[in-house]
């Protein structure tokens, strides 16, 4: 018996003197993407997708917020806007001038409440698994609320673009098109839903579409770029903007994009879709 023990202490004893003699990681170069790399759904392809190499310049995540000219600081309030909105469908074209006024924006409260019952029914009708929980729909409510707040971006905005990139849906699927767009806000190779920590993950979720990820933009990012919100939400979907000014010119993807993210701003939620422009 006491050779045996012996044994293993040497066994032991060698092991870690092994251990000692390799190279270090230098883990303190990734600390700040440590958090996001955990969750990343990576696609197969033979490119590695590599992190910008211009983050002070291209901040993103907490902190990051639109600039002071552009701020929205209507967050606090939940009736910021027109108390109903309108259930029907209009095509709009051309430049930002052409699609409706914030001031015809319905209000937060009153469009987060016409968008339940799809939040409620969305994951099921899509066949994308169990529908959302009222408790999950709280969160969705609480932490829009929270990162409009930390970013300066229109509440109304960020649940817009949830509603046109998942229909509220937790479990949306995650696509792939040279980088992974997951979640509710299909950010850029950012956070997918975890129902094990549904918590952090719905908060990270809308963190990452509203301030970006290490690896591209967030509605932040393209609002301070462009100046506009239609603007920001075309370039949010196809990564530009046509050289004629058209936001349903979508440069490959979807043109009615912008036309039904100002629709779901002013009442959209069942109606026929009335875009001409294709999705």
């Amino acid at each position: 018996m006491s050779f045996s023990i012996l044994s293993i202490f040497r066994l032991l004893i060698i092991s870690l003197m092994l251990f000692c003699t390799c190279d270090a990681l230098p883990l303190h170069k990734y600390s700040h993407l440590a958090k996001r790399l955990s969750h990343l759904h990576f696609h197969k392809k033979s490119e590695e997708v590599k992190p910008r190499q211009t983050l002070p310049a291209l901040p993103y995540g907490l902190g990051i917020k639109v600039a002071k000219a552009l701020s929205y600081w209507g967050n606090v309030n939940t009736n910021d806007g027109i108390a109903y909105g309108t259930d029907s469908y209009t095509y709009y074209s051309g430049g930002p001038e052409n699609f409706p006024s914030t001031k015809n924006w319905m209000s937060f409260e009153a469009m987060f409440q016409a968008n339940m019952p799809l939040m409620k029914k969305s994951c099921g009708w899509n066949n994308w698994g169990p529908d959302n929980t009222d408790r999950q729909i709280g969160y969705m409510k609480t932490y829009i609320q929270q990162v409009a707040r930390a970013s300066r971006v229109d509440q109304r905005a960020i649940l817009a673009v949830i509603m046109q990139e998942s229909a509220g849906c937790l479990r949306a699927p995650t696509t792939s098109n040279g980088v992974t767009n997951p979640g509710l806000m299909q950010s850029h190779n950012g956070v997918a839903f975890d129902p094990s920590r549904p918590v952090t993950t719905i908060k990270q979720m809308i963190v990452d579409g509203t301030m970006g990820t290490a690896y591209g933009d967030g509605l932040v990012q393209l609002i301070n770029q462009y100046g506009n919100y239609y603007k920001a939400f075309r370039a949010y979907n196809s990564g530009s903007i046509s050289s004629d000014g058209n936001l349903s010119n979508g440069n490959g993807a979807t043109p009615c994009y912008v036309s039904d993210i100002a629709n779901r701003l002013t009442g959209w939620t069942l109606a026929p879709n009335g875009c001409r422009g294709g999705h």
